[in-house]
């Protein structure tokens, strides 16, 4: 199990009152070519609470901090004209969203807890002040320090780097692809694209920049493995 120490809340961005199923934020998710639903759980307007993508796979639902995090999403997120972003909480789901963050702190030893716009701060989401809410289920927040997601991009260098490019050329060499791959531990423009030629081999988001999505691509591709999907179609 990887290590985990924080849940951050989202919502999803949808009207007051408008039912949202896994389906469809996976579908959403599988458009802007992540590996389908980037939330752990989904916190439904009747209350109900359902299991987004496994909790064991790092996430996508916020930059920088996939790595050592839990997303958990409430359905809702906007008015219903779709004109403001507010908190749109049933009774339900303001009760199902305390058990639930209650239960994965206890599972899994939780010690943090965050909303989306304190990664972000031009977002609203979730749209009310989680760490002012929950933070009081959470002794000793201030001094955890959260996981931040190891990145690389181009420009950068070092043993980080040419660890990278030796996983590329070993792809290579597994699916027998003539683009050649000479050891180097500089990210410089060529090992951008053959990154990018990577990413989208595997259906993934193709922005050249090496995150916790690619690495574990890498890390199935060169297991023989087929691409992750965070649903089963």
């Amino acid at each position: 199990m990887r290590p985990i120490n924080e849940i951050i809340i989202h919502c999803t961005d949808t009207p007051a009152g408008r039912p949202v199923s896994v389906a469809e934020i996976n579908q959403w998710h599988l458009e802007r070519g992540w590996s389908g639903i980037g939330y752990h759980r989904v916190v439904h307007l009747d209350g109900r609470r359902e299991a987004g993508r496994p909790i064991e796979r790092i996430g996508a639902h916020v930059a920088g901090h996939n790595t050592g995090t839990i997303g958990v999403v409430y359905v809702g997120g906007r008015s219903g004209d779709m004109k403001r972003t507010t908190d749109t909480r049933t009774i339900a789901q303001e009760k199902a969203l305390t058990a639930e963050i209650i239960d994965l702190r206890d599972r899994f030893g939780i010690t943090r807890i965050s909303g989306h716009r304190d990664y972000d701060k031009g977002k609203a989401c979730p749209c009310f002040d989680a760490r002012a809410e929950y933070g009081h289920l959470f002794s000793g927040m201030a001094d955890v320090i959260p996981y931040q997601d190891k990145m690389l991009r181009r420009g950068d260098r070092g043993p980080a780097v040419a660890a990278w490019v030796d996983d590329l050329a070993r792809y290579r060499e597994l699916i027998g692809h003539e683009w050649p791959v000479q050891p180097i531990d500089a990210f410089d423009h060529t090992i951008e694209m053959v990154t990018i030629w990577f990413q989208k081999s595997r259906g993934i988001v193709a922005d050249g920049i090496v995150g916790p999505q690619t690495r574990d691509e890498m890390e199935r591709a060169l297991a023989g493995q087929s691409p992750f999907m965070a649903l089963a179609a």
